[in-house]
């Protein structure tokens, strides 16, 4: 292909705008996607798993899980749910203790509540769960210690 002077003139600036564009953005996202960091962050998180239910009376009852869990599906048959089934990623697949929080908190928390909402929109045969939840006990930088509650969104 071809281009004039001028195309490729055109072409390179709108190439560079759109480089600057990321990496001014870089800090308003999540993630850091193209954003530089000299040290990576030390933080460190542990996630457990619960389910949201309707149980018999109709009330909504919240109940742990390890990850694998049994559901009826619309016609009462039990099926075996597991969350590695779904989540292939090392650091959000392990539930239960402590993992080093790669990418950040930030980033980890963003991805956490993307698999939430993941698991239960592409879980077929769980008519059973209403929301997974999960509770992240986080501590960022080896300092500051805190809890954040995540909540998938409706099936």
């Amino acid at each position: 292909m071809e281009l004039g002077v001028t195309k490729r003139t055109i072409l390179a600036a709108v190439y560079l705008l759109v480089q600057a564009a990321l990496l001014v953005t870089a800090s308003s996202r999540p993630d850091g996607v193209f954003a530089f960091r000299m040290f990576n962050e030390s933080s460190t998180l542990s996630i457990d798993l619960f389910r949201r239910v309707r149980q018999g009376d109709g009330s909504l009852a919240v109940v742990p899980t390890n990850g694998t869990w049994q559901a009826r599906d619309a016609n009462g048959v039990v099926h075996t749910v597991r969350w590695s089934d779904r989540i292939q990623d090392p650091i959000l697949g392990t539930l239960g203790r402590q993992v080093h929080a790669a990418y950040g908190v930030d980033a980890q928390l963003f991805r956490l509540q993307g698999a939430l909402d993941d698991v239960v929109r592409s879980t077929p045969d769980d008519h059973e769960t209403m929301a997974l939840l999960a509770r992240v006990d986080v501590v960022r930088n080896g300092h500051e210690r805190f809890e954040k509650l995540l909540e998938s969104a409706r099936p």
